[in-house]
């Protein structure tokens, strides 16, 4: 079994990053929309905070209490958007705020984490995870691929790339929770956000497991796969310090390519 450190990959990026910045003429500013409270984002948002003025890019967090409107929340990310290289609405949004349409309101070539429909880049988990396949040598044709969970932040995103790119991936969720299929899986990538949700009887030996699943207990973050699944798998990342680091420098690589377009 081989640990991927996701953090070690982070870094890696991150140095590359910071050198092409210097060519730039100007400071990139990266605005954050935040909305309510949880432990867990606060704790992600300071990842994505340092990261971003560890390569030099200005990071504003502009936050907000859960019980502001949709129209106040979309004047505030107009007037963000007119100076900012990149805008992030960061999920999920306080109960009854129309996510669609808050989305949508940023413009798409600032739209760096690929959530609204129109954004011109690809979504970072999926750069990430294309990342750790690349530089592990996973190649997924004739693969048995397995995506748990159809999020817009995790899921989604994963399942239409491996559509695009003609693959055919089982998919477990909600409305399809038969977790048997688990057993066929070559590559497992799961994103529910459910605390211990795979174990290691429902997956075979040999599997390569990615989980983007995050979820907080008592102050803690955790993964979707049970520590107990490690020992069966050719290749895998925990929670934390797995695909969060990467996903966090892949939404700064497509920061710069905004930036370059401006």
């Amino acid at each position: 079994m081989n640990i991927i450190d996701g953090r070690k990959i982070a870094e890696e990026i991150k140095k590359k990053l910071r050198e092409k910045l210097k060519s730039f003429d100007r400071q990139l500013k990266l605005a954050i929309i935040y909305a309510g409270k949880n432990p867990a984002i606060d704790q992600f948002l300071k990842i994505k905070k340092d990261f971003g003025e560890e390569i030099g890019v200005k990071v504003n967090i502009y936050r907000y209490a859960d019980d502001i409107t949709a129209e106040k929340l979309l004047t505030e990310i107009k007037k963000v958007s007119n100076s900012s290289s990149g805008v992030i609405v960061q999920l999920p949004l306080p109960e009854g705020l129309p996510v669609e349409e808050i989305l949508a309101a940023i413009p798409k070539e600032r739209d760096v984490d690929a959530l609204s429909g129109s954004s011109l880049f690809e979504s970072p988990v999926v750069l990430a995870v294309r990342e750790i396949f690349s530089r592990y040598g996973i190649k997924l044709e004739n693969k048995t691929i397995a995506v748990v969970g159809r999020g817009r932040l995790v899921g989604g995103p994963i399942i239409r790339s491996l559509l695009k790119e003609g693959h055919s991936p089982i998919v477990i969720n909600k409305e399809n929770p038969d977790f048997s299929k688990l057993r066929k899986a070559d590559i497992i990538i799961s994103g529910a956000g459910t605390q211990g949700l795979i174990k290691k009887e429902m997956i075979k030996e040999g599997v390569v497991l990615i989980d983007a699943g995050t979820s907080e207990s008592y102050g803690k973050i955790s993964g979707d796969v049970d520590p107990g699944c490690y020992a069966a798998a050719s290749l895998y990342t925990r929670v934390p310090g797995g695909i969060g680091p990467i996903t966090v420098a892949k939404l700064y690589e497509n920061l710069l390519k905004s930036g370059s377009q401006a």
